[in-house]
């Protein structure tokens, strides 16, 4: 008897799956060479992180609108992302949880020691440079405080340990003019500018230090300028390097384009925070070195004073 050959043996599913995955992936490497040296793609929205200067709920009600103004002047859309801390933020760039952030000098270059950035722009100040200034306050009716050296002896409050026009620029001020912070009769980190004025009005503080675009608001309401620092690097808009490149470029030409003098610009603008009112700049990341220069005047280099009754 004559017996018909034995099918060939099947594979087993494993073996199949296995062979399956091979030539799909050969089928790929095929379709896309160079793969593997492609950046990341681009998405519809990036991710823009801001420090909560004032009340977080004033702050989304004013960045917002800022956000949405550059949604409409480019392809790509930013999600506003709050944080209460400095260090926050720097964090965030760092792990790549945020994709675009405005920095203060000081906190820009601690982000960038520790994520890569590309700087995008400067924030101009109230006079039309790349530049801002601390403001000394106190209350209207204080007319025992008319110059920095009755200081000594009161009380002060400085803003966030972190922050470059509440705490750093002021406290080098002080001290270049004679004040030390030992002279205080008491002193404190408070979170926010807006923590820092209201405080003063309140009469909790004798003084304060807020940035000139925050103390606006208050000047004329209750409180006045005892002094002002010496103009210096004001606010800086970043992203990391592995945002795309058009995507980089387009934020940044839409930065630079925005016109003041266009009516319709202008009062889109009037909404917007003070740190952003007055347009945007190039950016000379080479003169934010005069912050390690402030740190080492001050001891802020890892040696310098530590509020007694500081607030994280």
């Amino acid at each position: 008897m004559v017996r018909a050959p034995a099918p060939p043996a099947r594979p087993s599913l494993p073996s199949a799956l296995l062979r399956l995955g091979l030539a799909l992936a050969l089928l790929a490497c095929l379709a896309a060479p160079g793969a593997a040296e492609q950046k990341a793609p681009q998405r519809n929205a990036y991710r823009f992180g801001v420090i909560t200067l004032n009340h977080p709920v004033v702050i989304y009600q004013q960045y917002q609108p800022f956000l949405d103004f550059l949604a409409e002047r480019q392809p790509w859309r930013f999600e506003l992302v709050l944080e209460h801390r400095y260090a926050a933020i720097v964090s965030r760039l760092e792990a790549g949880t945020l994709d675009i952030a405005l920095l203060g000098g000081r906190t820009f270059l601690q982000a960038r020691e520790r994520a890569p950035l590309v700087p995008l722009c400067a924030v101009l100040g109230m006079d039309g440079t790349p530049t801002t200034r601390s403001l000394l306050i106190v209350r209207e009716d204080r007319a025992d405080i008319r110059g920095v050296a009755d200081l000594a002896g009161k009380s002060f409050a400085f803003g966030s340990p972190d922050s470059t026009a509440s705490y750093l620029a002021p406290l080098d001020h002080l001290m270049r003019r004679g004040i030390e912070p030992a002279d205080f009769s008491r002193w404190a980190n408070l979170p926010t500018h807006d923590a820092v004025a209201r405080a003063v009005l309140r009469g909790e503080y004798d003084a304060g230090a807020v940035a000139e675009p925050m103390a606006v608001r208050y000047l004329g309401a209750g409180l006045r300028v005892l002094e002002a620092t010496p103009p210096f690097p004001g606010f800086i808009i970043v992203a990391r390097d592995d945002v795309p490149p058009a995507v980089r470029d387009s934020l940044r030409d839409v930065l630079l384009a925005v016109d003041l003098h266009d009516p319709e610009v202008a009062a889109r603008a009037a909404g917007w925070n003070e740190v952003l009112r007055h347009g945007f700049g190039p950016v000379d990341t080479a003169v934010y070195e005069t912050f390690r220069r402030m740190e080492q005047r001050v001891g802020l280099d890892g040696s310098g004073p530590q509020a007694p009754e500081a607030t994280p």
